[in-house]
């Protein structure tokens, strides 16, 4: 993987298409049910963390990163009320919208 870094970037290249799905997502889901704030803060957070992690795998700091990344999700899963389906929809936009966010920062501080 450090020798292809051509597989990271083109998630981050398609950083601000995910922001625009997820955020037209979550809206969606505002009219249809009621927001989960706590949901989404977390899931924000969650999708932030997952990216900056893979990030790191990506720039050659180890595998380890990796498997921490990856993992994020499934905790998430595990840890959240999940008792709606709402809940695991602003989950998963949640998550979306903030990996695609640190992905497109990503982008723009690697561009300066």
């Amino acid at each position: 993987m450090n020798q292809q870094p051509h597989v990271g970037l083109s998630l981050v290249n398609k950083a601000p298409l995910g922001l625009l799905v997820t955020t037209i997502t979550a809206l969606t889901a505002g009219f249809l049910f009621e927001i989960d704030l706590l949901t989404l803060l977390y899931a924000f957070i969650g999708g932030l963390a997952c990216a900056v992690i893979l990030i790191a795998y990506w720039l050659g700091k180890g595998g380890i990163y990796f498997i921490v990344g990856v993992s994020v999700p499934l905790l998430l899963v595990i840890m959240m009320p999940l008792a709606t389906m709402a809940a695991l929809l602003y989950l998963i936009s949640g998550f979306f919208f903030g990996f695609s966010l640190a992905l497109l920062g990503y982008k723009l501080i690697n561009k300066s």
